[in-house]
C-alpha cells in the first residue's frame, strides 16, 4: 500500500513513517525533510501526480481518492473538518497501520 502523508503543521506526522514503513507501506510526504513544500519546489512534483506510483490511501483530501484522517496526538481524536463527514474516515495509528499490514498480506482481511 502506498500512504502519502500531509500536515496541517509541519512534523504533525513525522512519528508515523517508521511505523509504516515497518508495516509494509510505501510512504511519501508532501514536504522534504527540511519542511519544504515538495510540489512548488522547482523540479518538484506532488506525489499524487505521479503517473505511476499513486497512493492507495492519503491523509488529505483528493478526488476520488480513499482519505484518513489521524490525530498527532494519540490521546485526541482528529476533527472532521465541516462538510467532510461523509468523505473522510478517521482512525486512530493502530488502525492505521493495520490497514497497511492488511494490505501488504500480513494480516488478511481486517476484522
Amino acid at each position: 500500500m502506498h500512504v502519502l502523508l500531509t500536515e496541517s503543521a509541519f512534523g504533525d506526522s513525522g512519528f508515523l513513517v517508521q511505523p509504516l514503513r515497518d508495516a509494509g507501506c510505501l510512504v511519501s510526504r508532501c514536504h522534504s525533510r527540511a519542511g519544504v513544500r515538495r510540489a512548488p519546489a522547482p523540479g518538484g512534483r506532488c506525489p499524487l501526480d505521479e503517473p505511476f506510483a499513486q497512493p492507495d490511501l492519503v491523509c488529505a483530501v483528493r478526488d476520488h481518492v480513499p482519505v484518513a484522517l489521524v490525530s498527532p496526538d494519540v490521546c485526541v481524536r482528529a476533527e472532521v473538518p465541516p462538510g467532510l463527514e461523509n468523505r473522510v474516515t478517521v482512525v486512530d495509528v493502530d488502525g492505521l497501520l493495520a490497514t497497511c499490514r492488511a494490505a501488504s498480506g500480513e494480516l488478511g482481511v481486517l476484522g
